[in-house]
């Protein structure tokens, strides 16, 4: 792609990675965007204000068709016009609407906020595609560099943020890679060492420079966000973004694997589910994400909401298989419930640990899984899911490490893989 490169000129591509990620995305529909969580913007097709799920369609299915067509905005516009106004969803002034007997439907759009929906989700597209590109090509060129437009409207904040170079690994890649705002028309350019060299480019680390900060989410609200600071001055990505577009898609697809996987049979779920984890790029995707939905749980009340850590090993489904208690599914679950229950950092260690546990016993129809972390050993209970769900996660006694009578206790359980020997 050309280093001067506009929207205009962007919509007009079709790169397989792009269409790929859209076509990657669900539905999550809310009233404001503030309800909405930040990962939605990677991880499935949000449009806030809008409600119904008709609507929702007509939307995304002609950001697809301007994916897959190369349809310029002034285009998608008439093609969007021309349906929602004939749905009654298109006003000059945005406005509540009800239905005959009072109940609150939605919001009607505008062209400006049309323009916003098309910008914010076709930018969402392209920057994780870009991101899957880059990452492949991390080891050649490792180093990323944050390109802003530079134009009349250039925000000042991201105008500033303009040839920042930072390692392809640095933290703040995880929440301002470019779209991290509503407009925004950043993107990140990869470069090689040699490039860096000849060129006298600086590299710049964020340690030291990290900050939480309180963000305004919604009209009586705040949530602690991630922010850094880059020559004085603090930058924080829009209220909604603090995510990565690519790495967003990645958890999401790994999640839709394993939402499949809940329905194969186990062996052949354990071994596709083994081989996507071992990937080190899905792996770190699915991590992140699970540290977000964590943090995300303890802020709310439960919802019923859950994120898939992992499946049960061949050896461990072996071992139930002979003792007569071959599984429905191999699928493991983390519920936001767990999570509130028992709050603390070992949840987001659990897509890796439970690929390579020190032991797993069982107890009745349960398994527990002993895990690593530092020096320390603790205990995952996974218990069975009525209809073939596969298995909930919990963390007895909140996480806490295993004494030794507890460890003795566990060695007693029938094992099923790894072993207590040394313990």
């Amino acid at each position: 792609m050309p280093d001067s490169v506009d929207l205009s000129y962007a919509i007009g591509l079709k790169p397989a990675q792009a269409i790929e990620y859209f076509q990657s995305k669900g539905y999550t529909i809310g009233f404001n965007w503030h309800e909405v969580e930040a990962r939605a913007h990677a991880t499935a097709f949000t449009v806030a204000g809008i409600l119904r799920q008709d609507i929702l369609q007509d939307v995304r299915a002609g950001l697809q068709d301007s994916l897959d067509n190369g349809l310029t905005l002034e285009q998608f516009r008439r093609q969007m016009t021309q349906k929602l106004t004939q749905k009654g969803w298109l006003a000059d002034k945005a406005k509540l609407v009800a239905d005959e007997d009072g109940v609150l439907e939605g919001k009607q759009l505008t062209p400006r906020r049309l323009r916003t929906i098309f910008e914010t989700n076709m930018q969402s597209s392209y920057g994780a595609g870009r991101y899957a590109q880059q990452m492949e090509n991390a080891a050649d060129r490792p180093y990323w560099t944050r390109v802003a437009v530079m134009d009349l409207r250039t925000r000042p904040a991201h105008a500033a943020l303009n040839g920042l170079t930072a390692r392809y690994d640095d933290p703040i890649w995880q929440f301002a890679y470019p779209p991290d705002g509503w407009g925004c028309r950043c993107r990140v350019r990869a470069r090689s060492q040699s490039d860096i060299d000849s060129k006298s480019i600086s590299v710049w680390s964020s340690e030291g420079h990290l900050e939480t900060v309180q963000q305004a989410w919604g009209p009586q609200d705040t949530r602690e966000v991630q922010a850094f600071r880059y020559n004085g001055q603090l930058y924080t990505p829009d209220a909604g973004f603090g995510h990565n577009p690519g790495q967003g898609w990645l958890a999401s697809l790994g999640q839709r694997l394993m939402d499949r996987s809940t329905a194969a049979p186990p062996r052949m779920a354990a071994l596709a589910v083994q081989h996507t984890l071992s990937e080190p790029q899905l792996l770190d995707a699915i991590t992140s994400d699970m540290r977000r939905f964590v943090n995300q749980s303890l802020l709310r009340e439960p919802a019923g909401a859950f994120r898939h850590a992992g499946a049960l090993s061949t050896r461990t489904l072996d071992a139930l298989a002979s003792r007569g208690r071959m599984p429905d599914s191999a699928v493991l679950t983390v519920t936001d419930n767990a999570v509130v229950q028992s709050p603390g950092p070992l949840w987001e260690l659990l897509p890796a640990q439970l690929r390579q546990p020190v032991a797993v016993a069982a107890d009745g129809d349960d398994l527990l899984y002993v895990i690593r972390n530092g020096d320390a050993l603790h205990q995952v209970r996974a218990t069975p899911v009525e209809n073939a769900q596969g298995y909930a996660l919990q963390l007895p006694d909140g996480g806490e490490s295993l004494t030794p009578a507890t460890l003795q206790s566990l060695a007693e359980l029938p094992l099923l893989e790894g072993s207590f020997d040394g313990l």
